[in-house]
């Protein structure tokens, strides 16, 4: 593996020296550096509390929104950057709705995929669930009319999908938990069949994973919906229009990148799995020690990181049974894939990147020039819906630690030095899973390898030059006599 972190290294330098001419070149606007500012003063000290608040209560509350409407343009300004304005109200008031897929086609144009996501947390009510479920068909619908748009992708959660996702992990009902499952399974099933309507284009489901406590049941009625409903499940190019995202943060994410690929091989399908790194870190960490349990993320960063890179290994040795999506701003997880995919023989635009609406729009710039396939994640939604995702962006691009807000700083010392790995005793014998499912996939594949060679050989023994030749490329056949 020292060949790859070699070429890692050097995907790495490359990227640095990209990104830094263009953040030289390109300067970004001055209304764009004014919120920038702002977002950190909003963020500083004893205002980021009064902020988040702020944010908050605009959010969940119209009566606020309506008593501070001279002050809601200017929180529109502010969160413009990572949340695309919609309001899906049905196929009879659409404009909105064409507007996005509008954005798609734009960006599109410019070499970016689009996937678009119903931007905020849980529904409060069936009547949030129900307008959550009418925003997606509705996209879909007007889809299949705008003959311009050349692909639909869409993130959802389940959460949203249906009101009180509790009940469905509720130990203490079955009864209840089975009804809430089986509703959310209807509604995702119901999107289905409204996408089952166009087979030509590519329309695509992604479920996005949220907390530890419904990642079971998340991935059960993924396999579940897949299994019911072979007719729909597939488009017309006989891809799987039902995809999963896996959170490395989780001590038990390879487990389940493992246990995907292995029942994907048995349905003879190829399951897209996006990989993450995972977003409720701190509401993960403070649940287990209120419930005297084992905490299910990693205890440092640098193991979550080590994980992402494992995974994203294994799942690139594994393409026959994996579809894979590697989200993340990091540059050096995004150096990582391309020095494997490039040991691998894989070609640059079969590997895909992700990364979130209005943030590091230079990285995009720089890996799209690299000429590797690039999706933007949009949050796009009604503004009320966006206002704590917006605040949770805010956070993060204030904060003097995130790596991403460092590197569009040009200071790369957060994302450079040595591959990551397990650190501390807990996080180095749980990560022992990982380094032996990689290991014996890299053994599996050498084994490939060598029975493909001696099938080659022993046709050369057999056949003439010319036989052979008419199979295999000249360059494999010179470097197997």
């Amino acid at each position: 593996m020292q060949q790859v972190e070699n070429s890692t290294m050097h995907k790495l330098e490359t990227i640095e020296g990209l990104l830094q001419k263009r953040l030289n070149d390109m300067p970004p606007p001055f209304t764009d550096r004014l919120r920038d500012k702002l977002i950190r003063l909003s963020m500083w000290g004893p205002l980021a509390d009064a902020s988040q608040w702020a944010l908050e209560t605009l959010g969940d509350s119209e009566t606020a929104r309506n008593c501070l409407f001279f002050a809601m343009p200017f929180v529109r300004w502010m969160s413009s950057p990572f949340i695309f304005p919609i309001e899906a109200r049905g196929t009879g008031h659409s404009q909105d709705v064409d507007t996005a897929l509008d954005l798609i086609s734009r960006l599109h144009s410019q070499g970016l995929e689009v996937s678009l996501d119903n931007v905020g947390d849980a529904s409060l009510s069936p009547e949030d669930a129900r307008n959550y479920q009418l925003y997606y068909r509705t996209l879909i619908e007007r889809f299949i009319e705008n003959k311009s748009v050349p692909q639909l992708a869409m993130s959802l959660k389940f959460s949203a999908l249906g009101h009180n996702q509790d009940s469905a992990v509720d130990k203490t009902d079955p009864a209840k938990a089975k009804a809430k499952r089986d509703e959310i399974k209807a509604a995702l099933v119901g999107l289905l069949k409204a996408a089952s309507k166009e087979r030509q284009r590519k329309i695509f489901i992604r479920i996005d994973m949220e907390e530890y406590a419904f990642k079971d049941m998340t991935l059960e009625i993924f396999r579940q919906v897949v299994e019911e409903n072979p007719s729909l499940i597939s488009d017309g190019a006989g891809n799987l229009r039902l995809g999963v995202v896996i959170q490395a943060y989780l001590r038990d994410s390879a487990k389940d990148v493992v246990e995907l690929g292995d029942w994907a091989r048995k349905m003879g399908i190829r399951v897209p799995i996006r990989l993450v790194k995972g977003a409720y870190l701190v509401h993960e960490r403070e649940l287990a020690v209120a419930e005297n349990r084992k905490s299910p993320v990693w205890n440092l960063k640098p193991s979550t990181d080590a994980n992402y890179e494992g995974i994203c290994a294994y799942m690139l040795l594994n393409r026959d049974a994996i579809a894979p999506a590697f989200a993340t701003h990091n540059i050096r997880s995004m150096s990582r894939v391309m020095a494997l995919a490039e040991q691998l023989g894989l070609s640059d635009e079969n590997i895909e990147f992700q990364m979130l609406y209005g943030m590091g729009n230079p990285i995009k710039k720089v890996i799209i020039s690299m000429g590797y396939s690039m999706r933007e994640y949009i949050p796009a939604g009604s503004l009320a819906r966006g206002l704590k995702y917006a605040g949770r962006r805010f956070h993060e691009l204030a904060s003097s630690d995130n790596a991403l807000a460092r590197t569009m700083r040009g200071d790369f010392s957060s994302v450079s030095g040595t591959a990551p790995s397990f650190v501390g005793d807990e996080d180095i014998n749980d990560g022992k899973y990982l380094r032996l499912q990689v290991t014996n996939a890299l053994e599996h594949m050498n084994g490939q390898q060598q029975a493909n060679d001696k099938t080659l050989t022993d046709r050369i023994v057999r056949e003439s030059p010319t036989q052979v030749s008419r199979t295999f490329p000249q360059s494999i056949i010179k470097s197997g006599s």
